[in-house]
């Protein structure tokens, strides 16, 4: 048994008979057996995230440390606000970065979702890089601010002396301001391997999908960045890096092709129904795949 079948160029296809009834059939299907894929995929794009955390945990690192001298209260707080702010605003370009490596992840991961044949990984991969950059470079944009905004905003309100049940409070809805920012890359991600770019429509719609269906993108976002969303809520190095270790190998590969296939499934029910049906149900057991060209998202 070949270890790797699914990067050889005489892979076929499985048979209509044999392919999945739903995406999420489809995950565990592809997981089974084109498992070398996915971990080849991690280490690739775990390559666009190590300057990302390299710097959040040598700049956690350094945070953490004790100031040089005594410090007041008042001042002390004014040194964390000033510091957090000037992590977040260097992690912004490292977030780009990160996110044209996605690009090429959440390319290849659509391959995988419609049960492409023989796959040419680093090809592939690069050429999502390249056709995905301006949905990419959008992505980590829009989460690179609002993680920077969410960062002054909780460091912002112990300067103005909010107690801490207030910070909590007031922090809840600028949480869930947060996810919505991840939840609308994560579809332009997914949606760049579908569709043409055109910047108005194309942030519009997949803004409409993050609000409207927010419980649901909920779910799929916590499944699909389970590894990601715990590096960083557990502060831990030795946890950490048990973590790092664990996204490399697989949390990458498996956060792109989880979100593919359930932003797959959105696109099937309110776009590709009516806009797009040479792809309707691609990889599934259904109809055939159409021509390989990428419609209008609108």
């Amino acid at each position: 048994m070949r270890l790797f079948p699914s990067l050889d160029p005489s892979y076929e296809r499985p048979s209509e008979r044999l392919l999945p009834k739903n995406r999420f059939r489809a995950y565990f299907d592809i997981a089974r057996t084109r498992l070398g894929t996915i971990v080849l995929l991690s280490l690739l794009t775990f390559l666009f995230f190590l300057p990302y955390y390299f710097w959040r945990i040598s700049w956690g690192a350094y945070m953490a440390l004790p100031p040089a001298e005594e410090l007041t209260e008042a001042l002390e707080l004014q040194r964390s606000f000033w510091l957090e702010s000037f992590g977040a605003l260097v992690e912004w370009p490292l977030l780009l970065l990160a996110a044209l490596g996605l690009g090429g992840a959440f390319e290849v991961a659509r391959e995988l979702s419609f049960q492409e044949g023989g796959i040419f990984l680093g090809k592939d991969f690069f050429r999502g890089v390249r056709e995905n950059g301006k949905s990419a470079l959008l992505a980590g944009g829009i989460w690179g601010f609002s993680s920077l905004l969410f960062r002054m905003y909780s460091r912002f309100l112990p300067l103005l002396g909010v107690p801490g049940w207030g910070i909590i409070l007031l922090l809840v809805p600028m949480g869930l301001l947060l996810l919505l920012a991840l939840m609308l890359a994560l579809y332009l991600l997914s949606g760049a391997t579908l569709y043409r770019f055109r910047l108005g429509p194309t942030l519009k719609n997949n803004f409409l999908l993050a609000a409207i269906l927010y419980p649901r993108n909920l779910l799929a976002l916590l499944l699909s960045t389970l590894f990601l969303l715990l590096l960083e809520a557990i502060p831990y190095l030795l946890v950490q890096e048990i973590l790092l270790l664990l996204i490399a190998l697989y949390g990458l590969g498996h956060l792109a092709l989880a979100y593919e296939l359930y932003a797959l499934s959105v696109y099937d029910r309110f776009v590709n129904r009516r806009h797009a049906p040479e792809i309707l149900g691609e990889g599934l057991r259904k109809e055939e795949a159409g021509e390989d060209t990428k419609p209008d998202s609108n």
